[in-house]
């Protein structure tokens, strides 16, 4: 499974957020302007609905907000990477995110939504990529470095 296949340069945003709920409004807000086939204010619920359950804050830094939702066109991702990291984002092991990647996806197709999720947290496992993503200056970079898979 390819990121770029999901990802765009556009969609890479280097956050000015440091709060949990900005950083994902940012991200919110690149997505529904990409045209996946919802709007910001049905995407922002349903991904605020989802963080309720429990934090997406998967721990080293990465948090993946995922979704499936009705109306969605095609399946997307957007990233965002702080550089500060954002201390309030409650992951797992207590630490500030770095990278956030938010993913809307076809609300059928579950077994594409759990290998992106896979894919993803697989790639960004990798201690190295994970470095070279937070310190990349511009969000061409960024996008590089996650659809190579390699730094």
């Amino acid at each position: 499974m390819n990121v770029g296949d999901y990802l765009t340069p556009e969609r890479v945003v280097i956050l000015s957020a440091t709060t949990k709920e900005r950083a994902l409004d940012q991200l919110i807000e690149r997505l529904a302007e990409s045209g996946v086939g919802v709007g910001r204010e049905d995407l922002s619920m349903a991904v605020w609905r989802r963080e309720s359950l429990m934090s997406t804050g998967v721990g080293q830094g990465l948090a993946v907000p995922h979704v499936r939702m009705a109306g969605v066109s095609r399946t997307a991702m957007a990233v965002g990477v702080s550089r500060r990291g954002i201390a309030d984002y409650e992951s797992l092991d207590g630490a500030p995110v770095h990278i956030i990647v938010l993913i809307v996806a076809v609300q059928g197709d579950h077994e594409g939504y759990i290998r992106l999720l896979a894919s993803t947290t697989d790639v960004l496992k990798q201690e190295k990529l994970r470095e070279a993503v937070v310190e990349a200056e511009k969000p061409e970079d960024i996008y590089r470095i996650l659809t190579d898979g390699a730094v």
